[in-house]
């Protein structure tokens, strides 16, 4: 796991002292505050409020650990890693609807995605299944649009403007960075657009393969060029090499 920032650590206080973050994480953090004494000393205060919170707990009736009361509220989200056409996906969903997919990755980025969030993961192929089914049948040229729920409620707001205008454009239609800033109402926002697509989480579902430069040539993909143009070749499109 990449070395972590104080601001890193500090997001993961909670989820450590409920002992929600797995080993190699926590590992992290203990490399960080070896040398950092303010996280050090927040990491601590957070241990130590749990455990004074869990002996009071414990004089009550039967009353669970801080932990267990923690964990029941603190919003899940369920993930599960499936194969596809374009490689390993891992794929998550709220309570709200599908919130990511990720283009490969390992189970260690996806629950520190999750944790980072405030969500605490958790491996459900059950709750995942209607989303890869739906995935599925695009891939095998079965399905032109997804008619289940998206939640963006992580994504900031202007990144969830050009979402869903990107989500507005049809199966095998293109449109330009400059098209998605005029449909949000700034028209001299073309770059500001291209970085909220490279943020997209929910990826061919929201389908940002589908924006591209305006001299009609691919444009960028952070899922790499390969996937992009493999969906754009799922719904027919062609397009001049670059």
């Amino acid at each position: 796991m990449k070395e972590l920032s104080c601001d890193d650590v500090i997001d993961r206080v909670p989820a450590l002292v409920v002992g929600d973050l797995d080993p190699q994480e926590i590992a992290a953090i203990e490399h960080h505050t070896a040398t950092c004494e303010a996280c050090a000393q927040e990491v601590g205060r957070g241990r130590a409020l749990a455990h004074m919170l869990d002996r009071l707990a414990a004089q009550g009736p039967a009353a669970p650990p801080l932990g267990e009361r923690v964990r029941a509220a603190v919003p899940s989200v369920a993930y599960d890693r499936v194969e596809s056409p374009v490689g390993p996906l891992y794929i998550a969903v709220s309570a709200r609807g599908l919130c990511r997919i990720a283009y490969g990755g390992s189970e260690a980025e996806m629950t520190s995605w999750a944790a980072a969030r405030g969500l605490r993961p958790r491996p459900d192929a059950a709750a995942v299944r209607p989303y890869v089914g739906q995935l599925r049948e695009y891939f095998a040229g079965e399905r032109r649009e997804f008619d289940l729920p998206v939640d963006l409620s992580l994504t900031p707001a202007f990144t969830r403007q050009v979402l869903e205008a990107t989500a507005r454009i049809p199966f095998g239609q293109l449109a330009t960075y400059r098209d998605i800033a005029r449909a949000i109402g700034k028209p001299g926002a073309t770059r500001a657009v291209g970085n909220a697509l490279g943020s997209n989480p929910v990826p061919i579902v929201v389908p940002c393969h589908r924006v591209v430069r305006s001299d009609g040539t691919i444009g960028g993909y952070t899922g790499g060029l390969a996937i992009k143009w493999r969906l754009l070749a799922i719904e027919g499109v062609t397009l001049p090499a670059t």
